[in-house]
């Protein structure tokens, strides 16, 4: 995309852990006080590989020509295996029977200083020279790691890379005075996906409450829907919609911004709400839009072939709605289905971030969908692939095109045992949910600005 400067991030999780298979690895503190450039037009990130090492993974830009530049932030974290080297310093000991105070002064041999070598007499020589060797350490890794990164040809750069965290406000501070709710409050609309309930996002919830205590946050979390999350999505966006507006009426709010974080089916239900007559005069209080596994071009060109037959069985038994719709199966005619059409209307350029939380594992909703992006096969379908094409342009052509509008996609690499929920893409789909590990890292390392 000439000139269009993109901000994804990658999160790499470590495949050694065990504790908690579906979650994202901490990365070496000794690497986070390193910053590079971050706009770039190709986008590489690292997948672990065992104890055998990493593999880079490439993935495809958008295939949209504008004129405008949106602001991106490209993460991914690595982890790296090392031990920090233990100094031992000589101490004072007592003269030994049979040695003169002399002699038991300089002993006969020196205790060893961890990596370093040989401790000096010095006590100034051996911090002088533990710092040297400290220093030639960091040098040499951060050599190490420029020159691996050129080989994977990585022009993004990494999590390890960041040396300030989102937030550095402490978890539980002090008791403070009532807050001041006269500027209004910021509502998070929390929406669940297919056959999910309103706790699928309490985790989300906990951690943005933790980072950011004191925000004058009010969080929704939507259940109207979840009864019947197999109906079409014209009736569970009239009853998201209600709820909002039941919401904010019941409890006397004064809302100045609102933001949207949506898990999968979700998504697309946020995105219909913002057509809606109703909401327009909600419109300019738009923040964020967290979008986790959404399927925004719904779930063509999915590459698994269980997962596509398994969603045509339960549309079948279930006589779903949402799932047709999905699956671009409600009209004969591509560009009367309702996820082409509902392409065409406004809503995201209205929020001040986009976030695009994707991840390769997740099998049931296509990852080129869940970033909002064309993929190879469409590329070769000459009979939908056009209009597949024209479903992007319309999502993108007016992010581009908003002035105050930031698209953020970040790609997300779990650690995942091997099980049937792996197998069919499952456990990834839902990790992004029910992983403290990743979550709590997500909203420290970058998710928590999107909502301050």
């Amino acid at each position: 995309m000439s000139g269009v400067i993109k901000r994804s991030s990658s999160i790499i999780s470590d495949s050694g852990i065990e504790s908690e298979p579906s979650s994202v690895a901490w990365s070496d503190a000794r690497s986070r006080a390193l910053e590079l450039p971050s706009d770039h037009r190709v986008e590489r990130r690292l997948v672990a590989n065992g104890s055998t090492g990493f593999h880079s993974v490439a993935t495809e830009g958008l295939a949209l020509e504008s004129r405008k530049a949106v602001e991106v932030v490209n993460l991914s974290v690595s982890c790296t295996a090392t031990c920090l080297p233990f100094s031992s310093v000589l101490k004072e000991t007592p003269a030994v029977v049979g040695f003169s105070s002399k002699q038991a002064a300089f002993p006969i041999t020196r205790q060893p200083l961890g990596s370093f070598g040989v401790v000096p007499c010095s006590s100034d020589d051996v911090e002088e020279e533990a710092n040297e060797r400290m220093l030639s350490v960091f040098s040499s890794f951060y050599q190490a790691k420029e020159k691996f990164k050129k080989e994977l040809k990585i022009e993004g750069f990494l999590y390890s890379d960041l040396s300030v965290l989102a937030s550095d406000i402490p978890y539980f501070p002090p008791e403070e005075e009532e807050e001041n709710l006269e500027d209004g409050i910021h509502l998070v609309v929390c929406v669940h996906g297919l056959d999910g309930n309103s706790a699928d996002l309490r985790l989300v919830k906990t951690f943005i409450e933790l980072g950011l205590p004191g925000g004058k946050l009010d969080f929704l979390m939507s259940e109207r829907n979840q009864t019947d999350t197999f109906a079409d999505f014209d009736s569970m966006t009239d009853r998201l919609l209600d709820e909002i507006i039941q919401h904010i009426q019941l409890y006397n709010l004064s809302i100045s911004r609102i933001s949207f974080i949506g898990h999968s089916l979700g998504n697309v239900i946020i995105r219909s709400v913002l057509t809606r007559p109703r909401f327009r005069y909600y419109l300019n209080k738009l923040h964020t839009f967290l979008s986790l596994s959404g399927p925004h071009l719904g779930t063509l060109y999915n590459n698994s072939t269980l997962v596509s037959t398994g969603l045509w069985l339960m549309q079948k038994l279930k006589k779903s709605g949402s799932l047709l719709q999905l699956t671009f199966r409600d009209n004969a005619d591509l560009r009367k289905c309702f996820l082409y059409q509902l392409s065409q209307k406004t809503g995201l350029q209205y929020f001040k971030n986009v976030v695009l939380v994707a991840s390769p594992q997740d099998r049931y909703v296509p990852f080129h969908s869940a970033r909002i992006e064309m993929c190879k096969t469409a590329l070769k379908d000459r009979h939908t692939g056009p209009i597949y094409a024209e479903m992007i342009n319309n999502l993108l052509q007016p992010l581009v095109g908003a002035k105050d509008c930031t698209l953020i996609r970040h790609n997300v690499f779990h650690a995942l045992p091997n099980t049937a929920n792996t197998l069919i893409g499952r456990a990834a789909h839902i990790a992004v949910l029910d992983s403290e590990l990743f979550l709590e890292k997500f909203f420290l390392v970058a998710g928590l600005n999107y909502f301050k």
